[in-house]
């Protein structure tokens, strides 16, 4: 008898008060990816915001989307060029990744960059499901004493705190 194959539940918004609970497929890593099991991820402020209204100003929910970005995860698979990280890995994810490389990145601005994906930002999909993959630099490393999902969502909120 064959294995299973693993279920990738993941919640999806639709629409203004349209919640799912979907099996999307697994992905496959690309040369600078990795392919996380997710731990756990944070409930932002933003994901209720696209399931209640189904938009935040311009950013508008116009096919179905994977919620969620406040994440951490174990590497399971990492992509050809990925030198830093390795299955068994524990990360913490930023959940601004960028596209491509332009003058912003180059200055250490990425965060202003127009080529940039953020997690669950219509119309990316998000990390609530039970496998992501996600660009490996914008992975990082939780401490081995750091117990699973209790400190990985937290980078994004308290990134937050400290700016303003």
């Amino acid at each position: 008898m064959a294995a299973a194959k693993p279920e990738n539940l993941s919640l999806v918004v639709h629409g203004p008060g349209d919640l799912r609970l979907e099996n999307y497929p697994i992905p496959e890593p690309g040369p600078n990816e990795v392919l996380l099991k997710m731990h756990s991820v944070g409930i932002c402020g933003s994901d209720v915001h696209y399931w209640q209204h189904g938009r935040i100003g311009d950013f508008i929910v116009e096919k179905p989307m994977v919620l969620g970005h406040e994440a951490s995860g174990t590497v399971v698979q990492v992509g050809s060029l990925v030198k830093h990280l390795k299955p068994g890995d524990r990360v913490a994810i930023e959940p601004g990744a960028l596209r491509e490389m332009d003058e912003f990145c180059k200055i250490g601005r990425y965060n202003l960059s127009p080529s940039i994906f953020f997690c669950a930002t219509p119309p990316d999909d998000g990390n609530l499901c039970r496998f992501y993959k996600h660009n490996a630099d914008f992975c990082y490393k939780l401490v081995p004493e750091a117990r699973p999902g209790h400190l990985g969502p937290l980078p994004t909120p308290f990134g937050w705190g400290s700016f303003f």
